[in-house]
């Protein structure tokens, strides 16, 4: 009986154990799971007149404030902001320009100018502070023709810079801002250009400078001398702003007032654009007014600086990595938002009330960005900012799953001749238990039927029962079978580590 007994569990572990090897063998990535639109400030202590309005922190390009900022508009003179940069983009700070006929005659007369003439000569330096301080139209055109060779040529490079920088709202058909309906832009455009522009030294140094004096030319011989036009920088102007540190000035009849203005207090860096100001000192009581507010209502900090993505989010990346790859993930979905600068948020900010938009896409995968994550925080849009991804592993990219290999993050796969001998093996040990099993019964059941004529009782075996019994207890077995199977392994691993350490101390 006892020989019975422990024949049958044999049978049944080495069952057990062929499944184990014979069934195909799959790898899941752990499951982690447990399964541009327009920014708005509607603070009422803020009355801004300006038909459009806009504060971006000029380190980031974050939208601190906006009214209006994505409505077309017409620039007037702060059009030469673009002129400014892509001129120091595309030609020599020390060449000198010759005035063409176009440039002097192609402007109103009645407009600002500084009365040069054909041919007279100046160095691009003096031109481009005339431009900048006084705003002189006829030198913005010299300009554009020193650099282009005509005035068409230079629009568009202002146009492709434009595009570049991502103004979506602007297009430009002169170099000077002087009225044409085909000329327009909006605030947040021209915040976006102001930003590069402040990245060019020379625009800084010409746009914060209150006096300048052009020496004497070959078709003048007076000295001319420019005084800003930038109330906000000058001490004796009942609109200056001490904290203000440049900007530029326009105005047409058809665009109202317009100002450009930067200013830096308490580690910020500010841009404001206030557009259609009506009349023209609206424009600088709006633009005082909004720094004054950005900077008594708010500070810097990075609310991101410990941000982690919770585990619903994994898995939602990674189904969307596994969708569009059409493929498993063999490893383990990492993401992170990268925010190296600080962000200009109210001094009473509260992370719980801030809202996180997070959206996927493929179009930058290969650059490890699987989409964006924007914050919003009471209405206003503050920043958006790719998402990185790492950990993934595409089931079907062999030369991946390789490389983790290699990098220690999958394990090595089992040499496939030595699974095939092992399952061959295995399957013909129990065929011939199987065998011997069968042929084990029908012997006993023979001889019970040829004791049964004499009077012998015993029942004959029933197969079918046996087997019926054996499989009830088949998922106990196999828990404890596997159970004993990973103790075994423990051990004889503790003890190889044993042994190893043992002779690598003999060895020293």
């Amino acid at each position: 009986m006892y020989k019975k007994i422990i024949t049958l569990f044999l049978s049944v572990i080495l069952l057990i154990s062929a499944f184990s090897y014979l069934s195909p063998s799959i790898i899941h990535a752990e499951d982690t799971s447990e399964e541009n639109n327009d920014s708005t400030n509607e603070n009422e202590e803020l009355k801004i007149a300006c038909e459009a309005a806009i504060v971006m922190d000029a380190d980031t390009g974050q939208v601190i404030y906006e009214k209006n900022s994505h409505k077309r508009l017409y620039p007037a003179s702060i059009t030469k902001i673009m002129t400014a940069l892509v001129a120091l983009e595309n030609t020599d700070f020390n060449s000198t320009v010759t005035m063409t006929e176009d440039a002097i005659w192609g402007i109103d007369r009645d407009s600002t100018h500084i009365a040069l003439d054909v041919d007279e000569q100046i160095s691009f330096k003096d031109a481009f502070y005339a431009m900048l301080i006084v705003s002189a139209n006829e030198v913005s055109w010299g300009i554009a023709d020193h650099v282009s060779g005509s005035l068409d040529a230079f629009c568009k490079l202002m146009n492709d810079k434009a595009k570049e920088l991502g103004c979506e709202d602007t297009n430009f058909v002169n170099a000077n801002g002087l009225h044409d309906d085909n000329h327009y832009t909006t605030a947040y455009d021209m915040a976006l250009i102001t930003r590069e522009a402040l990245t060019h030294p020379e625009f800084v140094e010409a746009t914060s400078t209150t006096y300048y004096v052009i020496p004497p030319t070959n078709k003048n011989s007076d000295e001319r001398i420019l005084w800003q036009d930038n109330k906000l920088i000058m001490e004796d102007s009942e609109y200056y702003y001490s904290a203000c540190k440049g900007g530029k000035t326009g105005f047409t009849d058809q665009a109202g007032g317009t100002l450009v203005a930067w200013a830096t207090k308490d580690d910020m860096n500010l841009i404001c654009v206030t557009l259609n100001g009506i009349p023209s000192y609206e424009n600088y009581n709006d633009t005082i007014n909004l720094f004054d507010y950005v900077f008594s209502h708010y500070s810097k900090t990075n609310p991101l600086e410990t941000y982690e993505f919770e585990a619903e989010e994994l898995t939602r990346a990674q189904n969307f990595l596994n969708n569009h790859y059409n493929c498993e993930n063999l490893g383990t979905v990492r993401l992170h938002v990268k925010c190296d600068n600080d962000l200009i948020l109210p001094w009473d900010y509260d992370f719980q009330k801030a809202k996180i938009d997070i959206s996927y896409n493929s179009d930058n995968l290969e650059q490890g960005i699987i989409g964006t994550f924007s914050l919003t925080y009471e209405g206003v849009k503050y920043i958006t900012l790719p998402i990185e991804y790492s950990g993934y592993i595409n089931s079907k990219d062999e030369v991946a799953i390789q490389k983790a290999i290699d990098e220690g993050i999958l394990p090595k796969p089992k040499s496939k001749l030595l699974i095939a001998l092992k399952k061959l093996f295995i399957f013909l040990i129990i065929i011939a238990i199987l065998v011997f099993i069968y042929k084990r019964y029908d012997t006993i059941n023979k001889k019970r039927a040829e004791a049964s004529k004499y009077g012998n009782t015993h029942p004959i075996l029933d197969k079918e029962k046996i087997i019926k019994k054996s499989l009830e207890a088949l998922v106990y077995i196999k828990n404890l079978f596997l159970l004993l199977i990973g103790k075994l392994i423990e051990y004889i691993k503790s003890f190889i580590t044993f042994i190893v350490s043992f002779i690598k101390s003999k060895m020293k």
